[in-house]
C-alpha cells in the first residue's frame, strides 16, 4: 500500500504475552477508514527512531523499509539477541524458534525496528 494512504497513525502498542503492534487506518477502496495492524509475536526486543536519529540508520534499508515491513537477515543487533538467547540457560517458550529482525519506517520517522519470532497482518 503506498504511504499518503495511511490517515492515521502510525501507532504502536505493547501488548500481553512478549507481543506488540504497529496499526494504522487507511482509505479503503470504497472510502471507508480501514484499520490495518501488524501483531509482532515472541518478541525479544524493539526500538522506535525519530527525527534527527533516522541518520544513524542505513539511508538504503531506510528507503527500502518505507510503508514497507522488511526482514533484515543479517544485522549485528540480531546476531546480538541470538548469541544472548543461545547462552541463556533458561529456555521459555519464547525461545522455542527462529529470531528475526524486522524494520517498517514511515515518512520522518518513526522507525520501527522489532525482533520477534513471527508476525501476523489483521
Amino acid at each position: 500500500m503506498p504511504a499518503t494512504a495511511i490517515i492515521r497513525g502510525p501507532f504502536f502498542k505493547v501488548l500481553q504475552k512478549h507481543q506488540c503492534e504497529i496499526s494504522f487506518s487507511i482509505e479503503a477502496e470504497d472510502g471507508a477508514e480501514k484499520i490495518i495492524a501488524l501483531v509482532f509475536e515472541d518478541v525479544e526486543a524493539f526500538k522506535c527512531t525519530y527525527l534527527s536519529a533516522l541518520g544513524s540508520i542505513d539511508h538504503e534499508l531506510f528507503k527500502q523499509s518505507y510503508a514497507n515491513l522488511i526482514s533484515l537477515e543479517i544485522s549485528p543487533w540480531l546476531t546480538e539477541i541470538k548469541m544472548a538467547r543461545k547462552n541463556n540457560p533458561t529456555k521459555t517458550l519464547v525461545q522455542q524458534g527462529e529470531a528475526q529482525h524486522l524494520m517498517i519506517s514511515f515518512d520522518d520517522g518513526p522507525c520501527y525496528e522489532i525482533i520477534c519470532e513471527s508476525f501476523k497482518l489483521i
